[in-house]
């Protein structure tokens, strides 16, 4: 988000700044990453946060009172312009989205919805953030979930299976020609502003190679691709139960939403105020 901010302010758009994400969505513990995250009371906590960022349903908020799956995919695609053109474009940086939205429970949008918005993203000059953190390294069966789902983002942020967890490693991948933003002399002070403690650690680099190596030469991500679809058709074989509202995901990354009745969405008794909140159409 730091370096959208200042890619912006040094490419002529120095209004760009605010950032748009979803509910339900879990981008990071820090103060900025925390703003964007749209998960209610666990950062409520820490209120205010940083000004400048929006939110808007995530794609399966209002999958009951559409036909299909589809529909309620596009419409809330949709949403994400309606809400960029009433903030005005050139107030709008960026667009942050988990490809399968891991804590609101494996929510898995289709190929559609990721194209409509990369088509909003780019006529706006909004750039499209996907966060792999969790998506990345093969286990949606492609190396990339933007890979599964066929788009291509402007930023992917990405982490844990980049260095099996065996190391604290993570990175920021942009689109090359937005690094010519931040090339210059040095009194132009166009380089980005940003550092870390621990940045470009040595160890951690090797291990990310290491790990990178095994996943491409094992086709690993290939391998995630096959089980995952024979673990979705298992899963599937046991809806005859009558608890299994539905099953979601990519790959090896899947979820199982379950129902003490599929038919009224009433939860099991006793689970908590996150299962009753369910009953929503968040699901």
């Amino acid at each position: 988000m730091k370096f959208v901010r200042q890619y912006f302010k040094q490419t002529g758009h120095p209004g760009k700044y605010k950032f748009v994400s979803r509910y339900y969505g879990y981008h990071g513990g820090t103060a900025g990453a925390m703003a964007a995250s749209g998960t209610g009371t666990r950062k409520t906590k820490f209120e205010p946060h940083m000004p400048g960022f929006l939110k808007v349903v995530p794609p399966n908020y209002y999958r009951d009172r559409f036909p299909t799956w589809e529909e309620c995919n596009r419409f809330t695609a949709r949403m994400v312009e309606d809400l960029i053109v009433n903030e005005d474009p050139e107030t709008v940086a960026g667009v942050i989205v988990e490809p399968i939205g891991n804590t609101g429970g494996i929510i898995t949008p289709t190929a559609e919805y990721f194209q409509i918005l990369r088509e909003t993203c780019t006529r706006h000059n909004v750039m499209l953030i996907f966060d792999e953190v969790i998506t990345g390294f093969g286990k949606t069966g492609s190396f990339f979930a933007a890979q599964t789902f066929g788009v291509t983002p402007d930023i992917i942020c990405c982490g844990k299976g980049m260095s099996n967890g065996a190391m604290p490693l993570a990175a920021m991948i942009a689109r090359e020609d937005m690094a010519e933003a931040f090339w210059g002399p040095p009194e132009a002070g166009l380089e980005f502003a940003h550092g870390h403690t621990f940045a470009g650690n040595p160890l951690g680099a090797a291990v990310g190679i290491a790990v990178i190596d095994e996943i491409v030469e094992n086709q690993l991500d290939r391998k995630a691709r096959r089980l995952g679809e024979y673990l979705a058709a298992r899963l599937e074989g046991l809806r005859k139960y009558g608890v299994i509202r539905e099953v979601r995901g990519k790959g090896l990354l899947r979820g199982v939403e379950l129902m003490k009745d599929t038919e009224t969405l009433a939860p099991f008794p006793g689970l908590g105020r996150r299962s009753r909140r369910r009953r929503s159409p968040t699901g």
